[in-house]
């Protein structure tokens, strides 16, 4: 009876030991464990083992270790926040969201959840069975991503997300804007041979204008000349400055773009000189 005594004593003695040997065998797993997780980038399956590793029943090194690296691993580790919306643009709220075929989330909350950085297929999936998939690729530490998802109609195609259209027409368009051009760019043309044609006429009058002979043909052709390409160059350029500001007047109030201008811009030369123009069609 003592000796039996004595072994049961023995025994539970060399228990705490047994215990504690236990103890230290898991937590060197775990560290192994997580050390091989953290390098394949499974980070929320290296996060467990981690944090079993930092228990203060493990070794002081062993716990040192898995305490930095689970820092390392929080620091690492990327999380997605998943957002659904049905054909009229309503929130929905009952979708699983599977990841590589694991169960991310039954239901979405709103709350961010973590995710292993790298090339990802999303599932998402309605009660309906009717599903969704996408390829993310998730970047190491990014927080919060966003994920948005439009759920699949009756007849289980994706309901892509279409940018509005403006209002408007989208305003007047090149076209006024380029007849402008030519009209202001007509009127310096103008302004140009305006200058030599009021000097010649002004030395023609004083010189040979005041001779009783006058002034002779090639003499005053050296004024004449100019009479059409001046006229040409002013009608034009009336016309197009003309027709451009009422266009882009008539674009501001009306809101919409104007259709464009059908017609013809004639040129037509006057008697003893010059010439005149005008645009024929309507808007």
């Amino acid at each position: 009876m003592r000796s039996t005594l004595v072994a049961f004593g023995f025994a539970l003695a060399s228990l705490p030991g047994l215990a504690l040997a236990d103890e230290t065998g898991a937590c060197i797993e775990s560290a192994e464990k997580a050390q091989k997780l953290r390098h394949d980038k499974k980070l929320t399956e290296a996060r467990p083992e981690l944090i079993t590793c930092s228990r203060d029943l493990c070794p002081q090194q062993i716990r040192t270790d898995c305490t930095k690296w689970l820092a390392d691993v929080d620091n690492s580790m990327s999380t997605v926040v998943v957002r659904a919306r049905d054909a009229d643009g309503h929130d929905v709220m009952d979708v699983k969201v599977y990841v590589d075929g694991q169960l991310l989330t039954p239901r979405l909350q709103g709350t961010s959840v973590a995710v292993d950085p790298g090339p990802h297929k999303f599932r998402y999936e309605l009660p309906s069975g009717k599903s969704v998939e996408d390829d993310v690729l998730i970047a190491e530490g990014e927080k919060d991503r966003v994920l948005r998802v439009n759920l699949p109609t009756d007849t289980g195609v994706p309901v892509p997300v279409t940018p509005e259209k403006p209002a408007s027409g989208g305003g007047p368009g090149p076209v006024p804007w380029i007849i402008g051009g030519v009209g202001l760019a007509s009127l310096i043309g103008f302004a140009i041979i305006e200058a030599p044609i009021q000097s010649n006429y002004s030395n023609l009058k004083n010189t040979c204008g005041q001779t009783p002979a006058g002034c002779t043909d090639d003499q005053k052709s050296s004024v004449t000349s100019l009479y059409a390409p001046a006229g040409i160059l002013l009608g034009v350029g009336i016309v197009g400055v003309a027709v451009s500001a009422t266009w882009l007047i008539v674009s501001a109030v009306t809101g919409h773009k104007a259709p464009a201008a059908a017609g013809m811009l004639t040129v037509t030369p006057l008697p003893g000189g010059g010439a005149a123009a005008g645009l024929a069609g309507s808007f």
